[in-house]
């Protein structure tokens, strides 16, 4: 056959596929067509679309007995090759697949092959996925493409248009069905009058919808829509409902904005923003305030965190965001586009409108767009006149930037002036303490890096001279003590001039600062200039250090919530800053100071006034809290440190109504939180406070919780219980183990031995305590040993008695003997009201006050050693050692020394008192060596005029009641037992005159020098010495034998 008959075949064949008729076709022969012009674009047939082109076909057909040259569909007229062409395939698919095809192709006979798909259906997945490749085209090419395909099924932009707006329908209607493919035809040329915006949801929703209505009515797309923003043509439209259903893919759901621009603005950047928060809209007020002070006009559109509205909608959404937050309302807002308002005439005069008046101005605006049609006002009437459209919207952006720099609090005044460039930007010369203190701090930190003050300072945009600035400081800090949150008004006033400071370094206190601070304020307002200098406790302040001073108390201010207690003050120099203030404390420095104020009270017997803590001085009052909320921290595990507080002393005095006894860690703790919390609320000290032993004083809290903490110094926890009594009776609450007085025992053996002397403080773990309390405790610890009791020993007062030294014990103190003693010495301080006893009888004698005090530290030095009491402890007398000129100064002083630390070391106290020819006379003219001590004299050389001289008057009176022991280093000296003068003296031990002897008159005998020369001397020295009661050592020089000779004469 021929082509002309095939193509009846094909579509007859076609036809009777889709209506299931099997018969045979009878061969009719057509005539081929003349030629045709084809002018169809790229589409795609429907089956109806391509089963009813078959019917036509047949009708031509029967009609011409000629298959046709073309024939016209909604793409355009297709020439008859292409009809051929396009019925094989349809039946080609029908054989593949067993059904006809959902969809064909249509395409210019060029276009050979042509594929077709198998797809029977279009869903919304489809079209979603097609949208975000159509929307990545225009935004690469900034064009629309002519075709669209869809999963292999091509369509005109028309078609997509009315496929993308059912799509956008069907998901927000959760309607999965397939899509109806309806072929649109391409819209006439539209003119776009779109201004930038922001469509909602339901205004995206509604406008496909009337996309629909319109294609549905006309079968074409339209040339453009009419929106809030004005007309929107087709390749605007095509575009936006791409970048909804891109913007569905992406996050599961449709967007609740969508931006609308010209078409000319591609790409475009949506939001997938769901919500618009007060927050959202202070933060653009801001970002707009800032615009108009620069630029002097309104900009055309904002966009509020990716939402582009207009001047009009904004100043919806203004009005709206100051209602809420003035009712407290932190819901979202809903974007509602309104129209631009028309042209109006401002007749309002500058003034200021309250809080009240522009939050009705506020609900006036709304309710004017509510009334009229979704449209801003021109003008709105207030108390000042008409306020134009312009000098709205920028108020409520200064009064939503104040609120965001007022910590979310809106302002009480905001000022009004005409619309004019002139006038802006429009500054509101009242602050608030919140934007003050921003400054504050801005200021601080300025200065603190570049070590000068900012000639000029911005607060809240307002630019003002340093004597301004330190006005709206000191008018801050006295309102921040007042609890006053008024507006601070801004004082016209003139640059200061530097006068010259006297200040010294230290602490301004609360109060004397807020005087100050109501001083220079009123020295402002009648001077209007800032003083050049100001009187303080700490000398005269320059304006400088004045105004760094405010900075830094508001900069605690806003750090903590309170103003500090005190600031501290340098002079004003560049060495000098930055200047460290101090609002809170550490628990060691609330420690140390409660250490301090118990050992204040102790030792003087009242409370100090004002306490000292890190550095900074606090009331009585103050210093309880801290106390307090230091002991909750510390019995809750918490580290940290305590804020303090402003708070005065109680109003009154309340005595004491106690019955002595102790509080569990669990009841003082209570109590602290109960005191802190009185002193938090009433900023003041309570005068007394009830606890199970009765009522305990203001003095009596603070002494307590200072013992408690003095406690937690030393042992790094609070105590399980303390003592309450009247606080005018010291308490010690100071407590060691037995190992803690052994060790600091030994540590005073220690320190003996290497000086000679006892200290006259000894510190133990921590607690500095005096003599007698240290040797309370020597003997309390021995008694406890003996006893076998473990327990603490508490720290008791002590007074440390006169201790006459010339009061000497020599002899053995058993065991039994130096307990009973240990025994009676708490006795004596029982009885004696604490004091000390300057000395005590014993078996061996009595033993003087410092005595007592180094026995018992040898008792427990020599227990750590041995861990057991001793059997008994030998008391020596005092030891005084002199020596000749012996071998070299060195040698002298070391064999001195040595001798000294070997005898200290066994108990003795001596000294060695000095080198010399003469030193064994100097020695007893000394007053301050003991009658009843023993003198040690080391010669190098035997003298018999030294040794006859001993027993003569002289020297006998300088002596007293010492006893003197001479000792004999041989060589060099003759040994005196065995001169070696025997030789020439037929054996007689005689010891001549020495050579350099000039000073004796007489000497009793007379013999022969070693070398036969005759001359006056002593006969038999050794023995002259015993005679006369004077013991004596000749040695080689060996130490520690000399030193056991030594301490044998001492305890003798």
């Amino acid at each position: 056959v021929n082509q002309a008959t095939f193509l009846q075949l094909l579509t007859q064949t076609t036809i009777k596929i889709n209506n299931s008729d099997t018969t045979t076709t009878a061969l009719i022969n057509i005539k081929q067509p003349p030629t045709g012009t084809e002018t169809v674009t790229p589409g795609t047939l429907t089956q109806n679309e391509y089963l009813n082109l078959a019917h036509n076909i047949l009708t031509y057909i029967n009609t011409n007995q000629q298959a046709p040259a073309t024939m016209s569909t909604v793409f355009g007229n297709i020439n008859f090759k292409s009809l051929l062409y396009l019925y094989t395939r349809a039946l080609s698919m029908q054989k593949t697949y067993g059904t006809l095809p959902t969809f064909l192709a249509v395409r210019p006979w060029s276009n050979i092959p042509i594929t077709d798909t198998n797809k029977n259906t279009i869903t919304t997945q489809d079209i979603t996925q097609t949208a975000i490749e159509v929307k990545n085209f225009v935004n690469y090419y900034k064009y629309l493409p002519d075709y669209i395909t869809i999963n292999g099924i091509v369509v005109n932009q028309a078609t997509l248009l009315q496929l993308l707006t059912q799509t956008t329908t069907k998901i927000n209607n959760q309607d999965n069905t397939p899509l109806t493919l309806q072929n649109i035809k391409q819209p006439t040329t539209g003119t776009e009058t779109v201004t930038p915006g922001t469509l909602t949801q339901n205004e995206y929703i509604q406008l496909a919808q009337n996309i629909q209505n319109y294609i549905n009515t006309n079968q074409q797309a339209p040339a453009t829509m009419s929106t809030v923003f004005g007309n929107i043509k087709f390749q605007s439209l095509l575009y936006l409902y791409t970048r909804a259903l891109s913007m569905q893919k992406t996050y599961g759901t449709l967007p609740t904005f969508l931006a609308v621009r010209p078409w000319s603005n591609i790409p475009i950047t949506d939001t997938n923003k769901n919500t618009i928060t007060t927050q959202d809209i202070i933060n653009t007020a801001i970002e707009v305030k800032n615009f108009v002070n620069y630029y002097k006009y309104l900009p055309d559109y904002i966009t509020i965190n990716g939402i582009v509205v207009n001047q009009a909608t904004f100043l919806q959404l203004l009005t709206t965001t100051t209602t809420k937050i003035n009712n407290q309302d932190n819901t979202p807002l809903t974007l509602q586009n309104i129209k631009q308002p028309g042209t109006g005439t401002e007749t309002v005069t500058p003034g200021t409108l309250t809080q009240n008046e522009y939050i009705q101005l506020a609900q006036n605006i709304q309710n004017y767009i509510n009334t009229n049609n979704g449209q801003a006002p021109a003008t709105m009437s207030s108390t000042l006149g008409d306020v134009k459209f312009e000098s709205l919207l920028y108020m409520y952006c200064r009064i939503l930037s104040n609120c965001k720099d007022n910590g979310g609090i809106l302002p009480e005044l905001v000022t009004v002036r005409p619309w004019s460039s002139s006038n802006i930007p429009v500054r509101d010369e009242f602050f608030t303490i919140q934007q003050i203190t921003k400054t504050a701090i801005e200021v601080k930190n300025f200065l603190e890096g570049n070590k000068y003050l900012p000639e000029y300072i911005t607060v809240n945009g307002v630019v003002m001279n340093q004597s301004q600035f330190i006005y709206l400081l000191v008018t801050a800090t006295s309102h921040s003590n007042a609890g006053d949150n008024s507006l601070i008004t801004l004082l016209n006033a003139n640059k200061p001039v530097s006068g010259t400071e006297t200040i010294t370094g230290g602490n301004l206190l609360h109060d004397e600062y807020i005087k100050i601070a109501n001083d220079v304020k009123a020295y402002i307002e009648a001077n209007k200039k800032a003083p050049s200098l100001t009187s303080t406790s700490l000398g005269n302040m320059n304006y400088q250090s004045l105004l760094y001073m405010y900075c830094r108390i508001l900069n605690q201010y806003n750090s903590n919530g309170n103003l500090p207690v005190a600031v501290n003050m340098k002079p004003w120099s560049t060495a000098n800053i930055p200047i460290p203030d101090k609002a809170s404390f550490t628990i060691t420095e609330i420690a140390q100071s409660a250490a301090d104020v118990k050992k204040f009270v102790d030792t003087n017997g009242y409370l100090p006034e004002w306490i000292t803590v890190g550095g900074v001085y606090l009331n009585q009052t103050q210093f309880l809290h801290l106390l307090t909320a230091a002991t909750l921290l510390i019995n809750s595990g918490q580290g940290g440190s305590v804020i303090s507080v402003d708070a005065v002393l109680p109003s009154g005095v309340v005595n004491d109504g106690l019955t002595e006894g102790t509080l569990s860690k669990d009841s003082y703790v209570l109590l602290a939180q109960q005191i802190k919390n009185y002193i938090e609320q009433n900023k003041k000290g309570p005068n007394s406070m009830t606890t199970t032993l009765g009522t305990a004083s203001f003095k009596s809290l603070i002494y307590m919780y200072s013992r408690i903490l003095q406690q937690y110094k030393l042992h790094q926890t609070i105590p399980t219980t303390i003592i309450l009594k009247n606080w005018t009776t010291p308490i010690y609450d100071d407590h060691f183990t037995h190992q803690e007085i052994i060790n600091t025992a030994a540590e005073v053996r220690t320190f003996v031995i290497g000086n000679g002397y006892l200290p006259e403080y000894i510190t133990i773990n921590g607690v500095v305590v005096n003599q007698a309390q240290f040797l309370q405790l020597l003997v309390t610890t021995t008694l406890k040993i003996n006893n076998n009791d473990n327990t603490a020993i508490y720290l008791q007062n002590g007074v440390v008695p006169n201790s006459d030294s010339n009061i000497i014990a020599v002899g053995t103190l058993v065991l039994s003997k130096y307990i009973e003693l240990a025994s009676n010495i708490n006795t004596y301080f029982l009885n004696n009201n604490q004091n000390g006893p300057s000395k005590m009888s014993s078996s061996v004698g009595e033993i003087n006050f410092l005595t007592l005090f180094n026995t018992y530290c040898r008792i427990l030095s020599s227990y750590k050693t041995n861990s057991v009491l001793p059997e008994s402890l030998i008391l020596y007398k005092p030891v005084y050692i002199t020596s000749d000129n012996i071998y070299d100064s060195a040698t002298d002083i070391s064999r001195m020394n040595t001798l000294v630390s070997i005898l200290r070391t066994a108990g003795v106290d001596a000294w060695g008192f000095g080198i010399g020819p003469d030193m064994q006379n100097a020695v007893l003219r000394n007053s301050s060596v003991q009658q009843g001590a023993l003198v040690v004299d080391v010669y190098g050389g035997a003298c018999a005029g030294t040794i006859y001289a001993m027993i003569g008057s002289y020297y006998q009176g300088i002596k007293g009641a010492r006893e003197v022991y001479s000792i004999w280093i041989s060589p060099p000296a003759w040994d005196i037992t065995n001169l070696p003068t025997k030789a020439t003296n037929g054996g007689a031990n005689f010891l001549p005159r020495a050579h350099d002897d000039t000073f004796s008159k007489y000497l009793p005998d007379w013999g022969y020098d070693y070398y036969g020369n005759p001359r006056d001397g002593l006969n038999n020295p050794d023995l002259f010495l015993n005679s006369h009661g004077f013991n004596f050592l000749v040695t080689s020089g060996n130490l520690q034998y000399m030193a056991d000779h030594i301490l044998y004469e001492a305890k003798t």
